[in-house]
């Protein structure tokens, strides 16, 4: 595939990472177009599209399928165009592709956020799949003074901060009609406490899914169901360790251990020791938080096997310290970055919060992460494996 100049981002404006990847696709030396999805697909009114390829071929590079849809219709406009199209999975892409029906996206390259779905895909008839981790925007998330006097981080932060959803929007609607065996979610949530982990993978064995089964249908709901509340599980357990060991750090009552920035969803699962607060603006107060914070909870999905998420990239970014759990896809990192801040049992995280404030090296630390981020995890890095990718797809 000849590699264009272009890339053309589907982006509603209500979505996280189209802003990331334009800067970086800019920064690759492309030009860059954010159009509404459903501009990419309207027959009767094409001039989003026209326009588009007045300057020659160009990628559509969709997160998450976004403004594929209908994928035969769009596919075909854009060939019409001049325009190829590439998927960004950065969820777990069966449950990306679990509603659609036609088979055009195995030919699309795909690029997925956890090395773990590559062969399952690729079984599945997939013709091109590669790894594409998240990544750091420092022009997003480093410091900003005018953004941070603008908004300022609330008062009185606890030692120990999480920031996130208590489930993913639709949940019940997606899993609606799914069950998981009662006696394998007990075998799961008693895993939890000793550091193992019943990853989609665990569910996909215990439930006896047979390979290739996955699409079309729904064959790969239940084990996702069944990671997706053993994950709710995983993150209980670790918010009621950080409050404890925030509780610790404090000396006293009255003041909580740790601040959980999300949904009311949180209200019911928030351990003793624990604050909620609203959810935060993303690009505006964030950042500043994760600054201020002495530690930021990186917990990852088990619908994510060897999956990491934004905060591995946005903590550091701004300028604060990451305590992550021990996901497989930590292995993205130098051991000498992941071994003083990964955590393997909800209990590990005071005294590995202690160990790590007694060696008085947390601010290199967080310099050296710093560092390494700049030189091989960013957008623009990634905008350019995307390119070279496609330009040499064997």
């Amino acid at each position: 595939m000849n590699v264009p100049a272009h890339v053309v981002l589907p982006d509603s404006g209500a979505e996280l990472l189209r802003q990331e990847l334009a800067l970086g696709f800019a920064q690759a030396g492309c030009r860059v177009s954010r159009v509404a999805p459903e501009a990419l697909h309207d027959v009767q009114n094409p001039q989003a599209l026209s326009r588009l390829a007045d300057s020659g071929p160009f990628l559509l590079f969709s997160v998450n399928f976004q403004g594929l849809n209908p994928l035969r219709q769009t596919l075909e406009l854009l060939e019409r165009y001049g325009g190829r199209a590439a998927v960004w999975c950065v969820d777990n892409p069966w449950n990306l592709l679990a509603g659609a029906r036609d088979p055009r996206w195995k030919g699309l390259p795909l690029f997925v956020t956890d090395e773990s779905f590559i062969d399952p895909l690729m079984a599945h008839g997939a013709a091109f799949v590669r790894n594409l981790p998240l990544a750091a925007s420092f022009e997003i998330f480093g410091p900003n003074a005018a953004r941070d006097k603008a908004f300022p981080v609330p008062e009185n932060l606890a030692p120990f901060v999480f920031v996130g959803r208590s489930a993913f929007p639709g949940k019940e609607t997606f899993f609606a009609g799914q069950e998981t065996p009662e006696n394998l979610r007990q075998r799961a949530e008693s895993m939890l406490p000793q550091g193992q982990r019943p990853d989609l993978t665990w569910w996909e064995r215990e439930l006896a899914c047979a390979p290739g089964a996955f699409w079309p249908g729904k064959a790969a709901r239940p084990p996702a169901l069944g990671a997706e509340n053993a994950n709710l599980a995983w993150r209980r357990l670790c918010l009621e360790a950080a409050a404890r060991a925030g509780l610790d750090k404090r000396g006293g009552e009255g003041y909580p251990g740790l601040d959980v920035f999300g949904d009311e969803g949180w209200r019911e699962n928030l351990p003793e020791g624990a604050r909620l607060r609203p959810p935060v603006d993303y690009y505006a107060r964030l950042p500043g938080i994760y600054a201020r914070a002495q530690y930021s909870l990186c917990l990852t999905s088990l619908q994510l096997p060897a999956g990491l998420n934004q905060r591995h990239f946005d903590v550091w970014a701004a300028g604060g310290v990451c305590l992550s759990d021990a996901t497989p896809g930590l292995r993205l990192f130098p051991e000498e970055l992941t071994r003083p801040i990964c955590f393997h049992k909800p209990d590990d995280i005071g005294p590995l919060a202690e160990r790590l404030e007694a060696s008085g090296k947390k601010a290199v630390l967080a310099a050296d992460w710093r560092r390494h981020l700049r030189e091989r995890h960013t957008y623009a890095h990634r905008a350019l494996s995307v390119l070279d990718a496609l330009a040499s797809p064997s």
